[in-house]
């Protein structure tokens, strides 16, 4: 069957509206858009638009999309064979895609679970990201944790190779005015004296004795004399190192950095916008700036976070008391309510295991509840365990609290929801991270070497909460620790990525009072510890802007 000519007026201005958002179409594909448009002459651009948001609504392993990919994102959104004068209702369609109730798709709230995140492999060869279909599972195979560091380093490895200061040229013999080549590790054998830039994980296979690692091998290293940059640099974390190979074979590090950050955009056009979030829904670029000004559309928007709120205290229920009384009679009440752990002023173990104060812990604070109508109705209310919360095990990432523990809470409060530690919401184009882990002191306790507070713009307030935010954001990782500090399950390790690097990191720290540092464009907040001194944080959405506060 011969295929029906194209307009070639029609297929360039459909060619070119794709090209805006980072798409390219097959020839098949441009037939099958002006197939759908259904119009005469040159189409008009609200119906292009219309078809890219129903597309755009589908995640893409590839920036081409051929007329395969354009028939199945119809078919999963359900589209008639003509888009002309259908409006897309983008928030009903991202609750059906996600399974949401309506009421969280339209208040802009999306709470992803850990342990529902989809995995994605980047592909070398060619160079793209694909997903596994393989199911996680808590009890991994072996090479799962090889999986787990090769992932983590071809993360870094594709982020890096976008980065001008280390670009490759496209053209043969053209001269780099400013950049550096970067060499694999197996590639420095019989090398000496001469400055090379290598890109590895930091590893102890011996006591006391450091190594990077990359695909190809492995070189022992020598970090006594090195300058380095902002951050902690830890054990298993992915360094970039400036140095010579010594005649013994040891590399000499001169120079140690970490592989340097993206904006949230680029990192978006380049993988196509994969929803790496999990929030079920991808974010297109033509979407941002819509999305953006639905936030600040809500002026009187409002999210309260809390920490260590110990539920067998009286004087947690007091402080509580105050504040619910304080929202409830304003004119607009806090949307989202997050509630991070422990709920138990003692950590659950071999000798404290007393689950019946724990479940009356929640019915009183339904109870309670019931007194605030306004909050109860109109307020969603986000509970994210502890590291002392009752649990399977201590490693990441934890699942949400069981249904059994917290009593008839549910029922009682049903705009109430038992999140998974780390918890992610996406609040319209924002991505929100909140973590409950003394993750400071950790990261502090096993730094290789001291971090260097002469590289920090701001030396006077919290020096280490500022490395701490350069380290997660340039590792894009919420806990780059050796698995022997800080265990995670290898097959969900993806939950932890912070690729691209979120808005906000909220993290629940009792090894640090209440601070806020910025790295790029996240910000790491701790509201500090409730149940010492009824410290909170009050974050406004519209302007990103935030207090701390705390309740006598």
């Amino acid at each position: 069957m011969v295929a029906q000519p194209i307009d070639r007026d029609a297929a360039r201005v459909v060619n070119e509206r794709f090209k805006l958002h980072g798409f390219s179409l097959t020839s098949d594909a441009i037939r099958l858009i002006l197939s759908r448009i259904g119009a005469s002459g040159t189409p008009n651009r609200d119906d292009v638009d219309r078809v890219l948001k129903i597309i755009g609504q589908v995640e893409h392993t590839s920036s081409t999309l051929s007329a395969e990919v354009i028939e199945r994102a119809f078919a999963e959104r359900g589209a008639d064979d003509s888009v002309v004068g259908v409006g897309v209702d983008v928030d009903d369609d991202e609750a059906r895609a996600t399974g949401t109730d309506r009421a969280s798709a339209s208040d802009g709230l999306t709470v992803c679970d850990a342990h529902a995140t989809r995995r994605y492999a980047y592909d070398a060869q060619r160079r793209t990201f694909d997903e596994t279909r393989r199911a996680a599972r808590a009890a991994g195979q072996a090479e799962s944790k090889i999986d787990l560091y090769r992932d983590r380093f071809l993360l870094l490895q594709q982020r890096l190779a976008r980065s001008r200061q280390f670009a490759r040229s496209s053209l043969k013999g053209t001269r780099r005015e400013e950049g550096a080549e970067l060499s694999t590790i197996n590639s420095l054998l019989g090398v000496s004296k001469e400055k090379k830039y290598i890109m590895g994980l930091l590893s102890q296979l011996e006591d006391g004795v450091f190594y990077m690692e990359d695909l190809s091998g492995t070189i022992r290293v020598d970090l006594t004399v090195c300058e380095r940059s902002i951050g902690l640099f830890t054990e298993n974390c992915v360094v970039l190192a400036a140095g010579e190979v010594r005649p013994d074979g040891v590399f000499e590090v001169l120079e140690l950095t970490f592989p340097p950050s993206e904006k949230r955009a680029a990192t978006r056009e380049a993988t196509s916008a994969i929803d790496f979030f999990g929030a079920g829904h991808v974010i297109r670029p033509y979407e941002v700036e819509d999305l953006e000004r639905k936030e600040q559309e809500r002026v009187g928007e409002a999210f309260v976070v809390l920490s260590d709120v110990w539920l067998d205290q009286p004087r947690t229920f007091d402080r509580l008391a105050k504040m619910f009384e304080l929202f409830d009679a304003q004119d607009d009440v806090p949307g989202l309510m997050v509630f991070m752990g422990d709920f138990s002023s003692q950590p659950f173990g071999p000798t404290h295991c007393d689950f019946q104060a724990y479940i009356e812990g929640f019915e009183r604070l339904a109870e309670m509840l019931q007194d605030f109508p306004r909050l109860r109705q109109e307020s969603r209310f986000v509970f994210v365990p502890g590291p002392g919360d009752p649990g399977l095990s201590a490693a990441l990432p934890r699942p949400a609290l069981q249904k059994s523990l917290v009593g008839s809470f549910v029922e009682k409060v049903p705009r109430a929801q038992f999140a998974s530690n780390p918890a992610k919401i996406r609040y319209f184009s924002q991505d929100l991270v909140f973590f409950r882990d003394d993750l400071q002191a950790k990261m502090r306790r096993n730094c290789l070497i001291p971090p260097d507070d002469d590289k920090l713009t701001d030396k006077q307030e919290w020096p280490v909460f500022q490395h701490l935010v350069a380290t997660l954001v340039q590792q894009a990782h919420l806990c780059p620790l050796p698995l022997t500090q800080s265990p995670i399950y290898w097959e969900f390790d993806h939950s932890l990525w912070l690729y691209p690097a979120p808005n906000f990191i909220f993290l629940g720290d009792r090894s640090e009072t209440q601070c806020a540092a910025k790295f790029d464009e996240t910000s790491l907040m701790n509201p500090g510890c409730f149940a010492d001194d009824g410290s909170f944080l009050f974050y406004r959405p519209a302007t990103r802007t935030y207090d701390f506060s705390a309740v006598p």
